[in-house]
């Protein structure tokens, strides 16, 4: 059977869709093209209820019949723990049909809200999820992680409760480059509009990455590491108020 959804041609806007999963509807199938090669996939599923987990993956649909079957090839995967949230970001890939799946890990889950684009190379996925819950940032904290082609962004989620400046420094761990910027998601929804980038910091490979802003109050702020070119990236990132 062919793919519940067909979502028509995935461009740099981003398609919202809010679906369930669960007991009486065990997968969800959404189908699309890419009119272009060397773009990136991003995906994103967030909005997921108390005891409830989802995992989200996307294949090539080679042989272009809109199904999932043996002949595809799967080009990226996401299946974090309970209502985290799932991200895909996979670069340069080839023109054609695609295929992306939702599964309920375990219970039923009430629903879900999932995000999908293209963005160009060397550009960062303009989807946000909360890959890293830091929390109140208060006091400095360090991060150590790595991006590849099949997992171009990587993004904090952090809260501010008093006004102040704070600084963000990226370090690369060898001659590769990644950058940085810092975005504020004003209207919460999860997806990177215009005006909501607050700066970026996008140094030569092998140099650190320093933003440092003063910021309000407010739990939407957003620190994104993502690749401009090296795979692997192996990173450490801090982050501290001033």
């Amino acid at each position: 059977m062919a793919a519940e959804f067909s979502l028509g041609t995935l461009s740099d806007t981003p398609i919202v869709i809010t679906n369930f999963v669960g007991n009486l509807d065990p997968q969800d199938t959404f189908s699309f093209n890419l009119p272009n090669s060397g773009v990136s996939i991003n995906v994103v599923v967030t909005g997921l209820s108390a005891n409830t987990d989802v995992d989200v993956k996307v294949f090539k649909d080679l042989n272009s019949n809109g199904i999932v079957d043996g002949i595809d090839t799967e080009v990226g995967t996401s299946s974090r723990r309970g209502t985290s949230d799932e991200a895909i970001n996979i670069a340069n890939q080839g023109a054609g049909p695609y295929v992306a799946q939702v599964d309920p890990f375990s219970n039923n889950t009430s629903g879900y809200n999932l995000r999908l684009s293209t963005t160009g190379f060397g550009s960062p996925s303009n989807l946000l999820s909360s890959d890293v819950l830091v929390g109140v940032l208060t006091s400095s904290r360090n991060f150590k992680d790595s991006l590849r082609n099949n997992d171009t962004s990587d993004i904090y989620n952090f809260i501010v409760n008093t006004a102040g400046s704070f600084t963000f420094t990226l370090d690369p761990v060898e001659s590769v480059d990644p950058d940085l910027r810092l975005i504020q998601d004003i209207n919460s929804n999860s997806v990177v509009d215009p005006g909501e980038v607050i700066t970026t910091s996008s140094v030569s490979f092998g140099s650190n990455d320093v933003i440092t802003n003063f910021l309000n109050p407010g739990d939407n702020y957003f620190i994104q590491v993502y690749q401009f070119f090296g795979d692997p990236i192996n990173y450490s990132l801090s982050a501290t108020p001033v």
